[in-house]
């Protein structure tokens, strides 16, 4: 695919529209499905998107990069090319799955829906929203809670984000958690063990920093180098890491490090519910039922007809 970062663009559709064709390479490199993490991971790699883009941050201090990818998933949604059978799962449809998009077939599709919800909001009288780039990360929870929480984590104390974290991994099932570190200190902030069946289990490092930025490679590496004995380390901001990090985190004959930024964090806590309480509501996913019919709103509405058909008429539904 050609470089689709070099094309010219409307300034509020640059930001997403160029996107669109790349989230569907990465979701067929990726087996049809993923979560948003992989694919804006992939598609950065596949675009050739440079760090400084990649992790550059709105005003409201999201990252602007996953939070356009969203806006393009959203618009790929509306167009029926892609779906989310669950919260955090992007999957192509039937329409997609051997479709290549090109750039002006995506800025063809974000013009129909542009016009498609500026004619719906001028007959509703309602005002137009803000700018696409002021919008929230259409992948976030409702209401921003993601954001206000780390937010919130981000003003604790370091001695309490440790805490924070300990209590989560305990949480999680690791026992004999401690919080060992101290301010300022470069090695570990605390250790627990992991049960790996009803005999063994494993020793685990953690390390906590409480960034709203990068964490680097090298700070990666220190704490590769003060894990001692522990059989692998966890390491916990809310902020991010750079590619150069997660490279570290990796590196052959190191103890491995698992990585959990501020956005993996808040899905662990959503997972698990700790420091979120759960609200929730469904609605069928027709796209993703299109993959196992071809029309099944029609479907239900042949099915709901043939009942009535056979059902004596005082006993039928009203269809006020």
């Amino acid at each position: 695919m050609n470089n689709i970062m070099s094309q010219p663009t409307d300034k509020r559709q640059a930001e997403f529209v160029q996107w669109m064709p790349y989230i569907l390479d990465a979701l067929r490199e990726l087996n049809g499905s993923a979560t948003p993490r992989e694919v804006c991971d992939s598609v950065a790699r596949l675009a050739h998107v440079p760090d400084e883009k990649r992790f550059a941050k709105l005003g409201s201090g999201s990252l602007r990069f996953p939070n356009q990818v969203a806006w393009a998933r959203q618009y790929l949604v509306w167009e029926g090319l892609l779906s989310s059978p669950k919260h955090g799962i992007w999957m192509l449809t039937s329409s997609s799955q051997k479709l290549h998009l090109t750039y002006d077939q995506a800025r063809e599709i974000a013009r129909k829906w542009v016009a498609i919800h500026a004619e719906k909001r001028a007959q509703a009288q309602e005002p137009p929203p803000e700018a696409v780039e002021d919008q929230p990360f259409v992948t976030s929870p409702p209401n921003g809670y993601g954001e206000e929480l780390l937010v919130q984590l981000q003003a604790l104390s370091p001695e309490s984000f440790e805490r924070f974290c300990a209590d989560l991994l305990k949480h999680l099932g690791l026992e004999r958690v401690r919080v060992t570190g101290v301010t300022g200190d470069k090695g570990i902030d605390g250790e627990g063990y992991l049960p790996l069946g009803p005999i063994v289990t494993a020793k685990i490092a953690f390390q906590c920093k409480r960034y709203s930025g990068p964490v680097s490679s090298r700070e990666v590496q220190s704490f590769q180098g003060a894990v001692g004995d522990a059989e692998k380390g966890i390491f916990f901001t809310t902020g991010y890491f750079t590619d150069n990090a997660r490279d570290a985190a990796r590196r052959p004959g190191c103890k491995p490090i698992e990585l959990i930024d501020g956005d993996r964090l808040i899905e662990l806590l959503e997972k698990h519910e700790f420091g979120l309480l759960p609200a929730r509501t469904y609605e069928i996913d027709y796209n993703l039922m299109s993959n196992y019919g071809k029309d099944p709103k029609k479907a239900v509405h042949f099915a709901l007809n043939k009942d009535l058909q056979g059902m004596p008429r005082n006993r039928r539904p009203s269809q006020s």
